[in-house]
């Protein structure tokens, strides 16, 4: 019976719904696909850059230039750098957009910043070892796009539609992101995987292509979504005047906010466990290259695992919200996450034994020649795993140089070279996305329908194959990853295993000569060497002997074990946590109180790897989840306390309040 009751109420809130969305007029709905729309242009740099390629990218070329396993901890730094950015930005602006009609202008420059930088992160692979500082730097200016943009994005949310339907949208929102995000995932995918390019100009096509993704459908937003009113507007004074109003302002909503004091312990739970959330999210690839050594298209298959759950899972945690409450969806999914980021803690590769291709110098015996060709894991080359200068490779380096032929960047020329060429890049990168990008918007206002959406793949792909003919490097003519060493030369390259143990490196020998083969070396700081003298590394021991061992179970199923369940819950906590703030906020200094959310998001964001990295440079990157893990459950427990039916009644208290004084001085005015 309490089934029956329980599916009628619910089927109830949904017609509700849906009669509200149905009853908008057509110029707000095609305003709210255009919001949406948006959504699903930004996932390219929320899921492809900051949540895939870039953490793992980064990482690896710090690894690579430093000769060290720390790259997880340099990206959380940097990471924590472009927020702190955005969190000093985030609430000034926003009260210049409550009182200025200047949502879509600030939105357009975000918009704009984000693309370029986005685009420009394609060239920082052809720095050489300095890639990873040109990285860095282009990173922390694209999120700023990213994440300043959203910050009066959400703010357009209150106008598009009524309260009674912000779980709704909400939730739609993030679905329509997750789609578009899977969509050019895929595509990212069989860029890497179906390409003959080299590496680099893979990594190009896919920063580029993403910046036309945000752009292209961002655009959108623009074309449908109007200019949302401002109801306490203040004349343009001036970038100075302006700002010094703006932080006087925040100083202001800092020392009222305490009066709602239902949204401030909410503020409070918020800034603790989206801090979490977030910093876990953005270091999963950094921590899956840098600890579990994980293969780079790995990263993407777990993005896709991510969004193709989260897309029917947000609406799930949608509608578990429409029958037992907001606050009730936002605690479950907080729950998961912490127990997926306490098993992801106890991943572990398996020992390597005689697994030949999972090691990271494979030498194979070629009968013909009667020689061990190398080939790398990864296919990365030797440059790809080892640097030529690092103090961290030394040990190595001086062990095997005479079998393997680092690249040497001791001559001026080298380096200068190594510049000219990432300057390149850049130049080629610049004129292709900004050829198809103005060609795109050229199409886009013609109306073309399907016939322009034919002929903007027709230009990206042609543009594409053209950059790819100019730039990209013959694979087969410059591939480092292949070289060869005679039988004498691999048994001298054998006995000087017991003088290198200080690394980060495996070495395996099939096939030749009985002596010879399944000869191996792994370092003392390869993955698969997983007690470091680390304060919780019994744990991933424990879970590898007692669980991943014998049920067979690799990193890569892991990896996807952990996105099957973070698509669960990821769109689900991101929506409700969105959505109960909108319901705790008064509408009329929604983009204020915006402002001050974003600078909470951001100064949780900014936490959150500072922690990271931290915790990681004290002690290691398995300590540094589970600080964070402490942090969300304490944000948790905040959360929990929240009256959220007591904050929508004293949010609406102050709409009537300024109503009443709007009124009050309209009245005397016209007196």
């Amino acid at each position: 019976m309490s089934n029956v009751v329980s599916g009628e109420v619910l089927n109830n809130a949904e017609e509700s719904i849906n009669d509200i969305l149905n009853s908008m007029k057509p110029e707000e709905k095609d305003a709210l696909k255009g919001w949406y729309w948006y959504d699903w242009a930004n996932q390219a740099y929320a899921l492809t850059v900051m949540t895939v390629i870039v953490p793992a990218l980064m990482a690896n070329l710090y690894n690579t230039a430093t000769g060290t396993q720390g790259g997880a901890g340099f990206y959380a730094l940097i990471y924590g750098i472009a927020m702190a950015i955005v969190a000093v930005t985030a609430p000034a602006l926003g009260v210049i957009a409550d009182r200025i009609p200047v949502k879509k202008s600030m939105l357009f420059w975000y918009t704009v910043v984000g693309i370029i930088f986005c685009a420009a992160m394609g060239a920082a692979p052809y720095f050489g070892d300095g890639g990873y500082k040109i990285l860095a730097l282009m990173y922390v200016l694209g999120s700023i796009g990213f994440s300043g943009g959203n910050t009066i994005y959400y703010a357009f949310m209150p106008y598009l539609a009524p309260k009674k339907a912000m779980d709704h949208v909400s939730s739609w929102g993030y679905a329509y992101g997750f789609m578009g995000g899977s969509i050019l995932l895929l595509f990212h995918l069989v860029v890497l995987l179906a390409t003959p390019w080299d590496s680099n100009f893979q990594l190009a096509v896919i920063f580029v292509t993403s910046a036309l993704w945000w752009w292209g459908f961002g655009a959108l937003m623009f074309f449908k979504t109007p200019e949302p009113p401002v109801l306490d507007e203040m004349e343009y004074q001036g970038v100075v005047s302006s700002t010094k109003f703006a932080y006087k302002q925040v100083w202001k909503t800092l020392k009222e906010i305490r009066k709602f004091r239902v949204l401030f312990l909410y503020i409070v739970a918020y800034l603790l466990f989206y801090d979490g959330v977030n910093t876990i999210n953005g270091m999963a690839s950094a921590f899956g290259e840098s600890v579990l050594r994980i293969n780079p298209t790995m990263n993407i298959a777990l993005l896709l695992t991510v969004n193709v759950v989260a897309i029917p899972m947000s609406i799930i945690f949608g509608r578990i919200a429409n029958k037992s409450g907001t606050k009730f969806a936002l605690m479950l999914a907080l729950a998961i996450y912490c127990a997926v980021a306490i098993t992801a803690v106890g991943f572990a590769p398996l020992e390597l034994e005689n697994d030949h291709k999972r090691y990271d110098f494979q030498y194979d015996w070629d009968e013909n020649t009667g020689n061990y060709t190398l080939t790398t894991l990864y296919d990365r080359g030797i440059d790809g795993w080892v640097s030529a200068e690092s103090e961290g490779d030394a040990e190595f380096r001086n062990a095997f140089g005479e079998w393997m032929n680092f690249e040497s960047e001791d001559e001026e020329s080298i380096g200068g070279f190594k510049m000219f060429q990432g300057f390149s890049a850049l130049l080629v990168i610049g004129i292709a996305t900004a050829g198809v990008g103005f060609g795109m918007m050229a199409l886009m206002r013609q109306n073309l329908g399907k016939i322009g959406l034919m002929m903007i793949l027709v230009l990206s792909g042609g543009v594409m194959y053209g950059s790819a003919m100019m730039f990209s490097e013959d694979v087969e003519a410059q591939d480092k990853a292949s070289s060869s060493i005679t039988e004498v030369e691999a048994v001298s390259m054998i006995a000087a295993f017991d003088n290198a143990t200080d690394h980060r490196f495996s070495i395996h020998f099939n096939g030749g000569p009985i002596d010879i083969a399944n000869q191996s070396e792994i370092g003392e700081r390869h993955p698969t060497m997983v007690n470091q003298g680390g304060m919780f590394d019994w744990w991933p021991e424990t879970m590898r002997d007692l669980v991943w061992e014998p049920l067979g179970i690799g990193v890569s199923l892991q990896w996807i074990i952990l996105g099957f369940f973070v698509g669960c819950v990821m769109g689900a906590a991101g929506a409700q946590a969105r959505s109960m703030f909108t319901m705790l906020i008064p509408k009329s200094r929604t983009t204020e109180f915006f402002g001050f959310f974003g600078f909470i998001g951001k100064a949780a964001a900014m936490l959150g790897p500072f922690l990271y990295a931290a915790a990681a440079g004290w002690f290691d990157d398995r300590v540094a989840i589970m600080s964070i893990v402490v942090v969300i459950v304490i944000g948790s427990y905040l959360c929990s306390r929240v009256d959220l039916e007591e904050g929508m009644r004293m949010a609406d208290e102050e709409d009537e309040r300024v109503m009443a004084l709007k009124n009050s001085i309209t009245n005397n005015d016209s007196e």
